[in-house]
């Protein structure tokens, strides 16, 4: 049976067929829905259900039980079981950032870690395309491999104001079995050309001055969340961050430089780096990172907070900080693991 949805605040009114989960009923309608993975890992397509039944081949694995109990749903999974109505929990202006293929061409590679790859793209000088492309801060690309196979990456810089041609920044992670990290870390010829899929996820700055936020970053995951700071640097910012970066060593904080920098420039901004295995000398914080953040903040009712990076440091993190109070409205996340469900074997 036929199922229509409709989108809370909107207009917008379509049909799920019987052989059909929500989001391939949205994409087939053209409408701009948030979704990465599409196997209910990342959730980046979590939305609220206010009315209606759904069901799904089995337990969503991207929401902890606090996002269940607070009505969120998995469009990717989730099948219609009666007519729905869905607060997509996005800003209007996201409708207008359609993911799109483009080419852009490889500028410069910079190791900023022994084990992190900068990777700077820049897209056409004078196309119409190029001055077109914006993003929210901390959404992702997806860079297109000629067999059909993707790597995803979050965007680790904000969109330029009024660049023509912009310049997406990227951090790799080189590991000893990424097949691509490898490749663009050794292989790749100069000024190479790729093609990217872009703006995607629902990891992105909303816009809430009220509340005290937590950034809570492991390894590559402060990529993202540098390009949300970078944005709320350029603007007076009315809120109160603060950022834990976790990582297994002081090598491995690459950005700790700028970071601390923007700390001591920006009073709403509060940095704490944390290692997981210090070396003598290290007087910071050691351990898990989202430790570290309830040992500061043990309640954390009233805050927003966003998470990024590892699988496990995002699900240990969502499911402490909802013990700690934090509601399901206000908790943003993204999970590295959609690289390894998009490219499997290559990631």
């Amino acid at each position: 049976m036929t199922h229509r949805v409709r989108l809370a605040g909107r207009e917008t009114v379509f049909e799920v067929s019987p052989d059909e989960t929500v989001l391939q009923a949205g994409l087939r309608h053209h409408l701009a829905l948030p979704f990465g993975c599409q196997s209910g890992g990342c959730a980046s397509c979590r939305v609220r259900k206010l009315e209606g039944l759904v069901e799904y081949p089995f337990p969503p694995p991207g929401l902890s039980a606090a996002e269940v109990e607070a009505g969120y749903i998995l469009m990717c999974l989730a099948r219609p079981r009666s007519d729905l109505l869905l607060d997509l929990h996005q800003p209007p202006q996201l409708d207008a950032l359609r993911p799109r293929q483009l080419p852009c061409r490889v500028q410069s590679r910079t190791w900023l870690a022994h084990d992190v790859l900068g990777l700077s793209l820049k897209l056409p000088r004078g196309s119409a395309s190029a001055g077109a492309f914006t993003w929210m801060p901390g959404q992702y690309i997806d860079l297109l491999l000629d067999d059909g196979r993707r790597r995803s990456f979050s965007l680790a810089n904000a969109p330029q104001v009024d660049a023509t041609n912009p310049t997406l920044e990227l951090h790799i992670r080189v590991a000893p079995g990424g097949r691509f990290a490898q490749w663009a870390a050794h292989e790749m010829p100069e000024r190479a050309i790729l093609r990217f899929e872009g703006p995607l996820g629902a990891f992105y700055l909303r816009d809430d001055a009220a509340r005290p936020t937590v950034m809570v970053a492991g390894g590559t995951g402060i990529a993202p969340i540098h390009a949300m700071l970078e944005a709320l640097t350029r603007d007076a910012c009315e809120r109160r961050v603060y950022l834990y970066w976790g990582v297994r060593a002081q090598r491995d904080l690459y950005l700790h430089e700028r970071l601390t920098q923007w700390s001591r420039r920006h009073a709403w901004l509060r940095y704490v780096p944390v290692l997981s295995e210090p070396e003598p000398g290290w007087d910071g914080a050691t351990g898990l990172v989202h430790e570290a953040v309830l040992r500061a903040h043990p309640v954390l009712r009233g805050f927003a907070a966003y998470l990024s990076g590892p699988p496990a440091m995002v699900r240990a993190g969502k499911q402490a900080f909802a013990a700690a109070g934090l509601d399901a409205d206000h908790l943003f996340y993204d999970s590295f693991d959609y690289a390894h469900e998009t490219w499997p074997g290559m990631a």
